[in-house]
Formats: structure tokens, C-alpha cells, sequence
């Protein structure tokens, strides 16, 4: 029981530094992370942004929604260079689960 104190410490330690890498509000490198973080970061969290996956009309419809209701100014000539970043490295995942084997080479079900 003496023993459990300090696990606990260490365990409440590294779950509190690991919410704080996790909000490090930081993007991927690329051309046009700087607009991205700086059109961002006024109204909320990057963390709202890289926890996000879409194509760009997706990210368009979030951006377009962020106008409308939550008063998201005009991004003018940057809009392009956001939707082209965010598109890039904050895509549509692929998946990696494997397809599902064909009926012929199941095992047989035994009753």
C-alpha cells in the first residue's frame, strides 16, 4: 500500500504531460502553416484543427460554417493557401484495415 502512492504521482505526472504534448497546438511543417495557425489560433485551439480530417470542400464547409455562425472573417487571398495546407497534411485518412477474406477462403463453420 506504501508503495502505491508514488505510482499514482508518477501516473497523474505523465498523464498531465501528456495532455500538454497533445495540446501543443503545434501543425504539421509545411507551406502554409503559419497562415493556418495564424487564422486560427485567435478563436481556438490548433488541437480543434489537427484532431480534424478532410478533403478540401470538407475543410471549405468548416470554413464556410466558421463564417456564418461563429463570425470567422473573409480569409481572402489566404483562403486558397489554407484549404491547399489543410487539405495537404490534414487530409482524409487512408485506411489500413485489411479487406475482408473472400467467402471461399473462410474456414469452415463447424455446427
Amino acid at each position: 500500500m506504501k508503495h502505491l502512492a508514488p505510482r499514482l504521482i508518477f501516473i497523474l505526472l505523465a498523464s498531465a504531460m501528456t495532455d500538454y504534448a497533445v495540446s501543443s497546438d503545434e501543425l504539421k511543417a509545411g507551406a502554409g502553416s503559419e497562415i493556418v495557425s495564424q487564422t486560427c489560433i485567435p478563436c481556438h485551439s490548433l488541437k480543434l484543427v489537427t484532431q480534424n480530417r478532410a478533403d478540401r470542400q470538407g475543410w471549405l464547409s468548416m470554413i464556410r460554417w466558421m463564417q456564418e455562425k461563429q463570425g470567422l472573417w473573409q480569409l481572402g487571398e489566404n483562403e486558397d493557401k489554407i484549404l491547399d495546407y489543410l487539405s495537404t497534411y490534414y487530409g482524409p485518412k487512408k485506411s489500413f484495415r485489411r479487406a475482408p477474406l473472400p467467402v471461399e477462403l473462410m474456414p469452415p463453420v463447424e455446427s
